[in-house]
């Protein structure tokens, strides 16, 4: 077909993928940092639930005598089957049919290789979205519930209830007179120290720190109330960073990073867009020093399929290609990704609903 070999000229294959695998990830993006890429030759993978992090001491044996082996402790967890996450985008029917008309001149050459490139950013951007929030959703909730059409995925990482504590009543921090943010920390972090696990890190939503800065308690805590009557003013994020590194409490980011998701229905007449959080507003995670555990990702079968022989920049599979319709006429440029995250220390965290 000669729109193919016009197609391939203005922009081939091999630059189209290449492009895709060296868009950088947002900055505001944690996924990568909690769960590092790692490629996996299985579709069925083991979200693992280890033992506890305190060592197991070895004995002390007279000269002679035979060593005494441990047990390997039992690891526990669903099976999932890796989802595929993918996106794609059709080319306008305008440029279609300059294709079709064979001689292109310079400026529609160009269009029509910025328009699927913006299609490959709009493909990955599309992606990472959906890896950003399975990653958070499982963080912050300990779970993964995902519902749509006739795709149904639920991922259980079996938070206990020490790691999901509930607050309510003048304890909320939204009540920002009575409760005592400091004394809630501290009982969740030496709950966690107890099984060897230091918290380091906390997340939390700008509303979560808002709280924390006009809380009175912790106010008092940072500027003292020597008369017993004080009400001092607010705090400021780096004197709130300052009391907590003093005290040895986990170092808090905020984190609000939110998407958007396509509605199946038109608003009239419109299409129309729901904005998602990638974690919920109300909580008060927090977090080891480590990874959390890795980010599984699998060859395409699109990619296994393929013939372009591009080199691989990038560590989590996503595989951008262009596929051709005759009817109804459109070229697509699809995104796909076989990933999922294996979550090795979800005994490690612990998500606090604190408004």
């Amino acid at each position: 077909m000669p729109e193919l070999l016009t197609l391939e000229q203005a922009l081939s294959g091999e630059e189209l993928l290449v492009y895709s695998r060296n868009l950088a990830t947002p900055n505001t993006y944690l996924h990568d940092l909690l769960f590092p890429a790692h490629e996996t030759s299985e579709l069925n993978v083991d979200v693992i639930r280890e033992g506890s992090r305190l060592p197991v001491m070895a004995q002390i044996a007279e000269l002679g005598t035979q060593v005494e082996y441990g047990s390997r402790e039992g690891m526990t967890g669903q099976r999932i089957e890796i989802p595929k996450i993918q996106r794609g985008r059709a080319m306008d029917e305008k440029l279609v049919r300059l294709l079709i008309q064979g001689q292109l001149h310079n400026n529609e050459v160009a269009e029509i290789r910025r328009t699927q490139l913006n299609d490959a950013d709009y493909a990955v951007d599309a992606i990472k979205a959906r890896k950003e929030w399975i990653a958070m959703q499982a963080v912050s909730t300990g779970k993964v519930a995902y519902t749509e059409g006739r795709v149904q995925l639920t991922v259980d990482f079996g938070y206990g209830n020490d790691q999901k504590p509930v607050l309510s009543g003048t304890d909320l921090w939204s009540d920002t007179a009575n409760s005592n943010p400091i004394d809630d920390i501290q009982t969740w972090v030496g709950t966690m120290q107890d099984k060897g696990i230091n918290l380091t890190r906390a997340l939390a939503s700008r509303q979560v720190i808002s709280y924390l800065l006009q809380n009175t308690n912790v106010r008092k805590q940072y500027f003292g109330d020597p008369s017993g009557t004080a009400n001092p003013p607010q705090l400021n994020k780096a004197q709130l960073d300052s009391l907590f590194a003093s005290l040895g409490l986990p170092k808090i980011v905020q984190y609000d990073t939110q998407a958007r998701v396509e509605n199946k229905a038109l608003s009239n007449g419109k299409l129309s867009f729901s904005t998602i959080r990638m974690a919920p507003q109300n909580r008060f995670v927090m977090l080891p020093d480590s990874a959390l555990g890795h980010y599984l990702w699998a060859e395409s079968t699109e990619e296994m399929l393929s013939d372009i022989q591009a080199e691989k920049t990038d560590s989590n599979g996503i595989f951008v290609f262009r596929k051709i319709n005759e009817h109804p006429i459109r070229i697509e440029t699809i995104g796909v990704n076989f990933a999922f995250p294996s979550f090795g220390f979800n005994d490690s965290v612990v998500s606090a609903t604190v408004i």
